[in-house]
């Protein structure tokens, strides 16, 4: 009942329990037991009523607040599960926008790589329609080309092997009538009257060539390949000096320099210890002076008996053991017009002949005259050969370049940006090379039409020169030099009247030349050959200026005797003899 305790009841309590004299437990205690726990009792549930007049109001509100607690977390719970569906379903639709977002990246980075390869491909199509047309021709020719390979390698390998020793119609005689037929008769195929100097050389390398100082007829471009391309040493016979001019100018970066000389003659006490010194490194050797024989000391170089030991090579040369680079060059020159080698030295080396051709010696004249008449033009012919060789080299390199890339792409060709920057690069090269070789060709057409001017004192010069050669058939002492003949030319231009017209100091360089020529051959002539020399000067003018057939002269000089019966127009009538015919 401590609960149904009111404040009247405790009122008339406090009356007794408020006295503390009075009312004492232990004082209840001295009569008993019970009194004690009494007075305890009562003065407890008097300190209860006051402490719940505090706390009950206090537990109301507890409970009350409990209640509201549980009101508030059941719909915190509530709001929770709201909350929890909330985020479940944010996390579908994250799940949603990332995928729908990389969905979106992948559709634009297709897109734009297909731009990219659309940009590519336009690129590409742009870039090689200029080579369409070439390329559709090369392919379509590539298959009769490769057909006919085993036979052009098999000419071009025996005209480096065979052909160095004769003059051009020789040559062409062989490789065309020979070579050609004898391929086509073993059923090997062939391609019909091939060309073996684009066969064997490039145009830009006989451009270099000619910038080297080889003169530009086909004869000359033959002998710059046999030189180039056979594996032997080549012996050059040389007797104007022009291939040993090329070969100073094409070799000058690797040829050793003795007291002021790079050429070192056969007979040369300390030709033994130069060709150690080329040999071991990689320099070019000259050697002139060369006769009938060379010397057998040369004989295990000329064979390239090389002999490697470890890393390095060396040739076993008179009993010394010499290192051999293999960048090592050597040339045998003879000045001789008609040497006679043995069979041996020409299995050992290259045999090529260097002797002038009329067209060679007429080039290199009017490149002479032009010098003197017109120095600006020939340096500036010069010039335009140089770009010429030069661009033409870039354009050969560029095309390379481009079909290596396209060959070498094992891949989609549109995801090759660096083709397409090879490319386009290629293209914006190969169109400024191609403008500047067509300037180039149009300066040169302008400057060989005032250079044609002055071609008839260069075919005179050339005609006067292959006379004094010949004259040397009629006697072996009247021999002279390219070397004493271009100081003639040069001296009957300086003595020659000037005048302003070209055409007119053209006249005048011929009559002083033809003149100064005649006197100075005439001189050492015995009196029986001056006539003789006269003839021939007048019949090759005649002949080269086109009024008389060089048919004509060995029939005018022997008469019937110099025809074949089987090459001429058949007889007429059958009464008659065929040596009357």
């Amino acid at each position: 009942g401590k609960d149904f305790m009111n404040d009247e009841s405790i009122e008339f309590l406090s009356v007794y329990v408020d006295r503390k004299d009075f009312f004492d437990p232990s004082k209840a205690k001295k009569a008993s037991i019970a009194a004690e726990g009494l007075c305890t009792y009562v003065g407890a549930m008097k300190a209860y009523h006051g402490a719940s007049k505090i706390v009950k109001p206090k537990l109301v509100a507890v409970e009350v607040a409990e209640e509201r607690q549980k009101a508030a977390n059941e719909q915190l719970k509530a709001a929770e599960n709201d909350l929890d569906m909330c985020r479940k379903k944010m996390v579908d639709l994250q799940k949603t926008f990332d995928q729908n977002m990389r969905d979106k990246r992948a559709t634009e980075t297709r897109a734009s790589n297909l731009q990219k390869q659309m940009q590519q491909a336009s690129a590409l199509i742009e870039g090689l329609a200029g080579e369409r047309t070439r390329w559709t021709e090369d392919a379509a020719s590539f298959n009769e080309q490769k057909k006919q390979l085993v036979g052009d390698c098999a000419i071009g390998c025996a005209f480096v092997s065979y052909c160095g020793p004769f003059n051009q119609q020789f040559r062409d005689y062989i490789v065309h009538k020979k070579f050609s037929a004898d391929c086509e008769a073993r059923m090997v195929p062939v391609t019909r009257n091939l060309d073996v100097i684009s066969f064997l050389a490039d145009i830009a390398t006989i451009g270099d060539w000619n910038i080297d100082g080889l003169p530009t007829d086909p004869l000359s471009s033959q002998n710059g390949i046999l030189v180039t391309s056979s594996t032997r040493y080549p012996l050059l016979i040389d007797p104007q000096g022009q291939a040993l001019s090329w070969i100073k100018s094409k070799e000058r970066s690797s040829l050793p320099v003795w007291n002021g000389q790079n050429l070192v003659d056969l007979s040369d006490p300390k030709l033994k210890d130069k060709l150690e010194f080329c040999m071991g490194d990689g320099k070019t050797l000259i050697i002139v002076g060369v006769e009938d024989e060379i010397d057998p000391m040369l004989n295990p170089v000329m064979e390239k008996e090389i002999v490697k030991k470890g890393s390095r090579l060396y040739i076993n040369v008179s009993d010394r053991l010499m290192d051999y680079h293999p960048d090592f060059k050597m040339f045998f020159i003879t000045r001789l017009p008609n040497p006679s080698f043995s069979p041996e030295l020409q299995a050992k080396t290259t045999l090529i002949d260097f002797t002038v051709t009329q067209k060679g010696l007429e080039e290199q004249l009017l490149g002479k005259v032009i010098s003197k008449e017109q120095k600006a033009l020939e340096e500036q012919l010069t010039q335009v050969l140089e770009d010429v060789n030069s661009n033409t080299k870039s354009l050969l390199l560029l095309d390379a370049s481009l079909l290596e890339r396209l060959t070498s792409n094992s891949g989609n060709l549109l995801e090759d940006t660096q083709l397409v920057a090879v490319l386009a690069n290629t293209k914006a090269k190969a169109s400024e090379v191609n403008a500047k070789l067509i300037a180039a060709d149009e300066t040169r057409t302008n400057i060989a039409e005032k250079r044609e001017q002055f071609r008839p004192a260069a075919t005179r010069g050339s005609v006067l020169y292959f006379s004094i050669v010949e004259m040397s058939l009629v006697n072996v002492m009247y021999q002279t030099s390219l070397v004493q003949f271009l100081q003639l030319f040069m001296g009957s231009m300086e003595e020659a009247e000037k005048a302003s017209l070209a055409s007119k100091r053209v006249s005048n360089i011929i009559e002083t030349m033809t003149y100064m020529t005649y006197r100075y051959v005439n001189r050492g002539l015995y009196e029986k050959d001056k006539l003789t020399f006269v003839l021939l000067v007048t019949m090759k003018i005649l002949v080269t200026a086109g009024h008389l057939k060089s048919s004509a002269v060995p029939v005018f000089l022997r008469g019937g005797a110099a025809l074949d019966i089987n090459n001429v127009r058949k007889k007429p009538f059958k009464w008659m003899s065929d040596d009357a015919w």
